[in-house]
């Protein structure tokens, strides 16, 4: 089998299993093929492009020609899969889609849900749920139906794509980071961390206004923030107003190589987005073994609704709820520091690169 990966840009998101597919005896070619080697919102938070082992195993192409394209394109057409990263939320990426439409292909999608946050907050492109559905029927339906699979980010993503075509097998499918192998002892008293850009999206200020109503605040330890964005100056005025300086603090931006250091020596993530199609760091937080608070608007929710030990849900429009979660985790530090090394090994087992590049190829396998 043969496999090519069309993205906007080398997805960091992807890769980890992206390279190990190659590692099963099913597939004999990988090929990546992408606008951008790194998109500049990820290069303004810090990301980096780090190697991965095997990536010299797959062909990657960055910026490709249509001549090169067109190339990728027509070979092997029996046994190619040609996965896309959507299908309109890359101008790259659409007109591939668009070329590939010359071709008799197996086409599949690897995407997120559609941004659903209220668009009346001015939050660029982002729609309800319902007018998606109807964009969808207008504009793309036509490409559907030469789509046989899509690889869904979590949960709600899945019942989306199943809901608006019935034709296309839907998996249920994750990002994925690649582990640190930093260990670090956790003691003293509780620790908590966001990681992500300080954006309305995001929901920073949440976690402020969350601990404002905890019971046992008094036996935190700390609360840091990663990241710059447009919420950073009110964050460091609601902090300074509150007088919060001695258990919060903003660090800004970090190098993405740098946030395992930080992930290692917390005890617990919190990510309180109004929309989240994701959500990769709470996949980096598990694999440090940290326990993680999500909103139930994360993608990566997913990851949680069955296991207790991995962390908490809650409501995103109810800072009551992640009041809540922060004292139950400050009650119980002791059994959660306890089970960090389950989560380090639930993480492998489930949400590794290893793990997810064979379910991979088991879907493709299935696809009547």
């Amino acid at each position: 089998m043969r496999i090519v990966f069309w993205q906007n840009c080398l997805s960091p998101h992807q890769l980890p299993y992206i390279v190990r597919l190659m590692n099963d005896d099913r597939v004999d070619e990988v090929v990546v093929v992408a606008g951008t080697s790194i998109s500049s919102d990820r290069k303004s938070m810090g990301w980096e492009l780090p190697h991965y082992n095997g990536i010299e195993k797959c062909q990657v192409h960055v910026m490709p020609n249509d001549k090169l394209i067109d190339s990728i394109l027509s070979i092997r057409q029996e046994d190619s899969w040609h996965l896309f990263s959507g299908i309109r939320a890359d101008a790259f990426v659409f007109h591939c889609i668009n070329m590939s439409m010359r071709y008799p292909l197996r086409r599949g999608m690897v995407t997120e849900l559609p941004c659903t946050y209220d668009f009346k907050r001015n939050i660029e492109n982002s729609k309800p749920l319902w007018m998606h559905r109807i964009r969808f029927r207008l504009q793309d339906y036509k490409y559907a139906k030469h789509m046989k699979a899509v690889f869904a980010m979590g949960t709600a993503a899945v019942n989306y794509f199943k809901s608006i075509n019935k034709h296309w097998d839907v998996f249920n499918f994750s990002y994925c980071t690649e582990p640190s192998i930093q260990q670090v002892s956790v003691n003293g008293k509780t620790r908590f961390l966001f990681v992500g850009s300080l954006s309305i999206r995001k929901n920073p200020i949440a976690i402020i206004n969350a601990y404002n109503e905890m019971k046992s605040k008094e036996l935190l330890g700390n609360i840091e923030f990663i990241g710059n964005g447009d919420l950073r100056k009110l964050l460091d005025e609601k902090i300074e107003n509150e007088h919060l300086q001695d258990k919060i603090t903003t660090l800004g931006k970090k190098s993405q190589t740098d946030i395992p250091h930080y992930l290692a020596k917390t005890d617990v993530l919190i990510l309180p987005s109004l929309h989240d199609g994701w959500g990769a760091v709470v996949n980096e937080a598990l694999q440090a073994g940290c326990y993680t608070i999500v909103s139930d608007d994360c993608g990566a929710k997913t990851l949680l609704e069955k296991d207790s030990k991995l962390g908490l849900i809650f409501n995103h429009k109810k800072t009551a709820e992640l009041s809540q979660c922060m004292d139950y985790v400050v009650s119980n530090i002791d059994k959660i520091r306890r089970d960090r090394d389950y989560r380090k090994k639930w993480a492998d087992a489930h949400i590794s690169g290893r793990v997810l590049a064979k379910y991979m190829v088991d879907c493709l396998y299935s696809v009547k």
